[in-house]
């Protein structure tokens, strides 16, 4: 069936009757028209109905014409009930005007205006037949991807089949009827269907559309609270000396947090408890995020577990290994990435883990996956069995509500309080500034730093596109020889190895790159990042490439460098990345600006995690938190939709 749905498929949709989980951004009302004008210049359209007298035809040289091919603008004579005259004007696409005659009725959605003291109606919406006399709801598609026709096609299409929908709804919900009659007041859930896409009246789809969002928010504590209600499974629990983990703590190097020593606490209760753990480890850039989990997991390894730990990608693999073998010397470790196989102890490794696991019938008992995002679904689960402990990190700091939305109300460890002093300095440059920009990175070189610059395509195509790595790596190489690194992820294991093995020893002072450096490699010199066409970056792709800067603590320099106007909303999401240098507060905040909306999943293979229940509501951070509140309190119901 999702066959035939083709890109709608983005949109999370896995059958006809599914599309219609989807609400209106808006309703056109073509009820009752009016047949007489109104008064001119209220700033308001009005659905009008005249009667058709005359026209005429010019080309765009403003010659008379009597071809409509030719024709660009077409001015017609109408009159209204009482005989009252007006020129309406059309300008460009005119063919869905040509088959009017004299005496014809004019369904138009216009505004009507005065010029020269003369009413007159500019660039009139022409209303097609099977719109007039109805409430008509306009849908919203996903941009560059699905057209908003294709969704009122789709809806069209799905109406025979609402009780189907109506079913597919209360799953979504994980609701049963009687909860949802209690809730809201409607008899049958298609009847909320036939109120958002048949609407007989304006009143009924705005509460309709009201009622929608509610569920959207009901639908998310619902499924938190069902990840939240687990069960006992035998072989879960894995019996961690407390004092173990004390003398592991004592053994790193450096005193933790207070927010580090809660984080391990959380997780060693889970992994001691009977239930399997199921649990977010989210830490702002520069917390310790790893050191959080490298210690349960020889806690756990310790007391006989089988574990593994999942990077993000092969470059992560040696840097966490590494920094095990550094702070617990004891604890065998074993590298896996393709190509390898599975040795002795914990494993550590890329997604090749997968088929060595398979291969040799491994079931590990804690699984630990760093930057979650860059695995699918089924990648996850391929890792899981019933009674495995599961732990996802990730150096995206994710406040509360936005983990209830994104991960279903999956327990939270939260990491902000920085191990190291640093001061990070965030400025966005413009062209105009582009000669001091690079001034002051021959300074932070000359000084004995090191600065990473970051462009957002990777290859040069050969079509004098200048944002690409190879095309900005000759270009300065060309001014600061041998001095000078390349990196992006069409390279070769071995090459990317290598670039990150000579900025670690200081053989090198640019690094050009692309956002494969994003997620947690430590470069202990760099002092300085300049990201190019930054409005092409996500603010949490930002954030974590200034996470690279100071490391060790101290001053670091972060730019976003814009070689051309960017658009209003980018120049707020980068105003933003100047004033925040909180993870959370900063992920808070882009939330506020972009809204949760119809939340994009972490995999392109993950159907149906493109909405929030119903496609094209808009939910923001606060309408999902006052919800919360509201549903703990058991709210009243909404408004009836009784006609």
């Amino acid at each position: 069936m999702s066959d035939s749905l083709g890109r709608l498929t983005r949109l999370g949709f896995t059958s006809v009757p599914e599309c219609l989980l989807c609400a209106p951004k808006e309703y056109r009302d073509f009820l009752d028209p009016l047949y007489i004008l109104p008064i001119p210049d209220q700033q308001q359209k009005h659905y009008l109905v005249l009667t058709f007298t005359e026209q005429e035809m010019f080309d765009k040289n403003g010659q008379g014409t009597s071809d409509w091919d030719q024709t660009h603008r077409l001015n017609m004579r109408a009159v209204d009930g009482r005989g009252e005259g007006i020129t309406i004007t059309v300008f460009g696409t005119v063919k869905d005007w040509r088959n009017l005659m004299p005496g014809d009725s004019l369904h138009i959605d216009a505004e009507v205006v005065t010029w020269k003291g003369r009413r007159q109606i500019n660039s009139p919406e022409l209303i097609p037949g099977d719109q007039q006399g109805r409430i008509c709801p306009v849908y919203v598609g996903k941009p560059g991807q699905v057209k908003a026709s294709s969704v009122s096609d789709a809806v069209a299409r799905a109406l025979p089949q609402m009780d189907m929908a109506a079913c597919l709804l209360l799953e979504q919900l994980g609701m049963r009827e009687s909860d949802f009659r209690a809730f809201t007041g409607l008899s049958d859930p298609v009847d909320l269907l036939r109120h958002l896409h048949q609407p007989t009246s304006l009143v009924l789809a705005e509460r309709a559309l009201v009622l929608a969002k509610r569920l959207s928010i009901k639908a998310i504590l619902n499924r938190a609270e069902r990840n939240q209600a687990r069960f006992p499974v035998s072989g879960s629990l894995i019996p961690i000396n407390r004092q173990a983990v004390t003398d592991l703590i004592g053994r790193v190097p450096f005193p933790l947090t207070s927010d580090q020593h809660t984080a391990i606490g959380e997780i060693i209760s889970d992994l001691r408890s009977p239930f399997p753990m199921c649990r977010l480890l989210s830490g702002d850039v520069g917390t310790g995020k790893s050191m959080m989990f490298m210690i349960p997991a020889v806690a756990a390894f310790s007391a006989g577990a089988k574990v593994a730990i999942i990077a993000p990608n092969q470059l992560l693999v040696p840097q966490i290994a590494n920094e095990m073998r550094g702070f617990f010397p004891d604890v065998p470790v074993s590298e896996v990435v393709s190509g390898s196989k599975i040795g002795e102890g914990i494993i550590v490794g890329t997604t090749a883990v997968l088929a060595q696991a398979a291969k040799h019938g491994l079931v590990f008992d804690l699984v630990i996956i760093d930057e979650q995002q860059k695995m699918s679904v089924g990648q996850k689960q391929a890792l899981l069995s019933d009674h495995t402990n599961f732990l996802e990190a990730t150096a995206t700091a994710i406040p509360r509500t936005i983990a209830l939305v994104q991960f279903g109300g999956m327990a939270l460890s939260v990491l902000r309080e920085c191990p190291v002093k640093k001061d990070i300095v965030s400025r966005v440059v413009h062209e105009a500034d582009r000669a001091r920009l690079f001034e002051f990175v021959n300074t932070v070189v000359s000084k004995g730093g090191q600065v990473a610059v970051v462009y957002p395509l990777a290859e040069d195509k050969g079509d004098g596109a200048r944002a690409s790595v190879e095309a900005a790596f000759d270009r300065f190489r060309a001014k600061m020889t041998g001095r000078v690194g390349m990196l992006h992820g069409k390279l070769s294991s071995d090459e990317k190895t290598a670039v990150i093995e000579q900025m670690k020893a200081g053989s090198l002072d640019v690094l050009i790159s692309s956002t494969v450096i994003e997620v947690g490699i430590t470069l202990p010199s760099l002092r300085a990042v300049v990201v190019v066409h930054p409005e092409r970056f996500g603010t949490s792709q930002m954030h974590q490439l200034r996470g690279r800067l100071a490391r060790k603590g101290g001053k670091g320099y972060f730019f976003m460098y814009t070689p051309e106007d960017v658009e209003e909303t980018a120049q707020e999401r980068l105003q933003l990345m100047v004033e925040c240098q909180d993870g959370f507060t900063l992920a808070e905040r882009d939330a506020d600006l972009r809204g949760f909306g119809n939340v994009d999943g972490d995999s392109g293979e993950q159907t149906g995690s493109t909405r929030i229940l119903f496609w094209g509501i808009e939910l923001s951070r606060h309408d999902i938190e006052a919800g919360n509140k509201a549903l703990i309190k058991e709210a009243q119901p909404a408004p009836a939709l009784a006609a």
